[in-house]
């Protein structure tokens, strides 16, 4: 059995190189044409056709998808900012130390509470993706609305009467730059 495996290695090498060189030099025979003397070409051409139409479907929904999620990403990133953006609030307003040390304190507490909000909405967006099924943002929106509420009515108690039109002035401004 060894002795008959060697000698095919053998004899495919010797006509290797006399197969290599002969297809090299064999000239190259144009196509067949197709006439009516040729055979009938038989290809599935409706078929590629609509192969070709189920992947542009398939990469168009595909990128509506993309565009929907870095939209959904952007609304709740800038709730998100605009939320915890204070120092807008508070533009043209003299603070004192213990005011401007109260109204960190406000911030920090809340803060946290944003960062817990986007944790769960980032699962909450991986577990829908994973489960092919659409998330709202809605409640998210809601959650990030009512948060930005309460803190602003914190800041505001800490302020004097003078300093609350201003900050009310300042609020609305922010909400008309929505």
């Amino acid at each position: 059995m060894n002795r008959l495996h060697q000698l095919v290695i053998a004899a495919a090498l010797v006509t290797t190189p006399a197969l290599a060189s002969a297809q090299s030099k064999a000239p190259h025979a144009p196509p067949p044409t197709m006439g009516k003397s040729a055979p009938v070409r038989q290809d599935n051409r409706s078929q590629k056709i609509a192969d070709k139409q189920a992947r542009v479907a398939d990469r168009t929904a595909d990128k509506a998808e993309r565009t929907a999620d870095k939209t959904a990403e952007k609304t709740e990133r800038l709730a998100l900012e605009s939320a915890h953006d204070q120092k807008l609030l508070t533009k043209g307003i003299k603070l004192t130390a213990a005011e401007k040390k109260h109204i960190k304190a406000i911030e920090k507490k809340y803060d946290a509470d944003y960062r817990d909000l986007r944790k769960k909405e980032l699962a909450a967006d991986k577990a829908a993706k994973k489960n092919g099924t659409a998330d709202s943002d809605a409640a998210f929106l809601t959650q990030v609305a009512d948060l930005k509420a309460q803190e602003r009515a914190e800041i505001r108690a800490v302020l004097t009467p003078a300093q609350q039109t201003t900050f009310d002035a300042n609020v609305a401004g922010a909400s008309r730059r929505k």
